[in-house]
């Protein structure tokens, strides 16, 4: 199991991999997804779990209180506004209407637990959108190459989606939207990464299981309650007196006398 400061120093790594080319190219394609998504989402609080390579992804989100929590920091430009473990968030339950989980779970020992908590905060209804690397993909591939070599991103736990979807729905959270994104292998050169940019052709026309990356969001479920109405309320509850239809007469109307 991982202490706290490798955990802070895997973060650490995985922001200077950020800089760097792949990562760069990653960050700009996870940006411009969630630049499209989240002007679609109301509410009033909006939190990101996890820096990552900038301070906030939050930018264009029209919720007016925007949140970045992180457990760490390595430089001053990408601080967080919170800092707190993922499995510890120090929010009041269902108060957090929108949560942004870019890579959270794979780089944590306990993701279920995450998982959990982030349930705890989400408000009812509330959505919150997961970014993942696929493990089934190209990127899968690099992945049991360099993994022994403890290189980052490839120390992670890269999740299938399979067993992302069991998670959510022990949780009640229901799936509804998955998008996969960036075909491009994670290769080093920039040029030769702009070159094969042909490769990010719009969704439906590639074999998508491929994709480097999914974006997964899912909403809390609030399940309906019907009220049952007592017995003892039956009983106590007053009588209206039975109204007679009195017929009216032709010379005018009969008062029952």
């Amino acid at each position: 199991m991982k202490t706290p400061s490798d955990i802070e120093t895997v973060y650490a790594r995985l922001r200077e991999w950020y800089r760097q080319v792949p990562g760069r190219l990653v960050l700009q394609a996870e940006r411009n997804q969630l630049d499209a998504l989240l002007p679609s989402f109301a509410g009033k609080r909006i939190a990101q779990l996890g820096c990552l390579g900038e301070s906030t992804l939050l930018a264009c989100s029209h919720i007016p209180h925007r949140i970045v929590i992180d457990k760490g920091v390595d430089a001053p430009d990408v601080g967080p506004d919170v800092y707190a473990q993922a499995d510890a968030l120090p929010f009041d339950t269902e108060s957090v209407d929108v949560l942004v989980l870019p890579h959270t779970l794979e780089f944590e020992d306990d993701p279920h637990g995450v998982l959990r908590e982030v349930n705890r905060i989400l408000a009812p209804e509330g959505h919150l959108i997961m970014i993942g690397f696929n493990p089934w993909g190209l990127w899968g591939l690099w992945r049991l190459v360099w993994k022994r070599r403890g290189g980052t991103p490839w120390c992670g736990c890269f999740l299938g989606l399979s067993r992302l979807y069991d998670w959510l729905s022990l949780l009640d959270l229901r799936v509804v939207h998955t998008h996969y994104f960036f075909f491009r292998p994670p290769l080093q050169s920039e040029s030769l990464m702009r070159a094969l940019a042909f490769l990010e052709v719009p969704e439906g026309r590639w074999w998508l299981p491929i994709s480097g990356l999914y974006l997964v969001v899912a909403q809390k479920r609030v399940a309906a309650v019907t009220p049952i109405r007592l017995r003892w309320e039956e009983e106590i509850r007053p009588r209206v007196p039975d109204l007679c239809w009195v017929e009216p007469t032709a010379s005018g109307i009969n008062h029952g006398r």
